[in-house]
């Protein structure tokens, strides 16, 4: 029995409708949205260097962030005390933990409450303060950071061709000082952000993702390994 060959049209339609199928296929398994990253320094002292640090010694201490937010809070203390020990090269570095050890063992932890909490008030390092903080520590610069509430988003747009998309949009933000507690002045100032973007068919990674993010980037702007210009070919896009 005689049977007629499919044409030329019948064909692409049937392998665009293939091709149609196997690409929402792998769409709906879904996938990671990507975390980027990006950092700044906003300010350094002309006299300081971060050579300084690894010879004079760094203790870091507790991530500052708002009520509920513990949960953030000490993930990104110990992401940014694994990427300063790692760049440390050696040099004396104390993490959250074993500075508030240090502290408390010297029952010093009032006085670090009231230096906190003066300084977010009023901007101010009270330097007989961060003195006797240093001393007790051992070490000369303190490493002050505060969290900014991580957040997520979702907005809604309509498209012609595929309807309605939703996109949504996963962020933290860190800011970072060096204080010298020999001359109470900030000496360095950075700050970090780490957002990922996806939508319905793709999920979000875990908080410790993005903290990981953000602390590599502080750490490595304080450090010196990584200038605006790396931090642009890395990203490609503006946050």
């Amino acid at each position: 029995m005689f049977r007629s060959k499919p044409n030329r049209t019948s064909t692409i339609l049937m392998l665009s409708a293939t091709l149609f199928v196997i690409v929402i296929a792998i769409m709906m398994t879904g996938c990671a949205a990507t975390i980027y990253d990006k950092s700044s320094v906003s300010y350094m002292d002309a006299a300081f260097s971060p050579a300084h640090l690894r010879t004079h010694g760094l203790a870091l201490l507790p991530v500052v962030a708002g009520q509920g937010q513990e949960g953030y809070r000490r993930p990104l203390g110990d992401c940014l005390a694994a990427s300063t020990e790692e760049l440390m090269g050696g040099g004396r570095f104390l993490d959250w933990r074993e500075t508030m050890a240090a502290l408390n063992e010297q029952d010093l932890s009032d006085e670090y409450e009231d230096l906190i909490g003066t300084y977010r008030e009023t901007a101010i390092l009270r330097q007989e303060a961060v003195n006797e903080l240093g001393l007790a520590l051992g070490v000369r610069y303190l490493l002050f950071v505060s969290l900014e509430r991580f957040h997520t988003s979702t907005s809604t747009t309509y498209n012609a061709f595929t309807g309605l998309n939703s996109e949504r949009t996963s962020a933290v933000n860190a800011f970072c000082q060096v204080w010298d507690t020999a001359t109470g002045n900030v000496v360095w100032e950075g700050a970090a952000a780490a957002r990922s973007a996806g939508n319905e068919f793709t999920y979000d990674k875990p908080y410790e993702e993005y903290a990981r993010k953000a602390a590599d980037g502080l750490t490595a702007r304080l450090f010196g390994v990584k200038t605006e210009k790396q931090d642009y070919d890395h990203l490609r896009r503006d946050f």
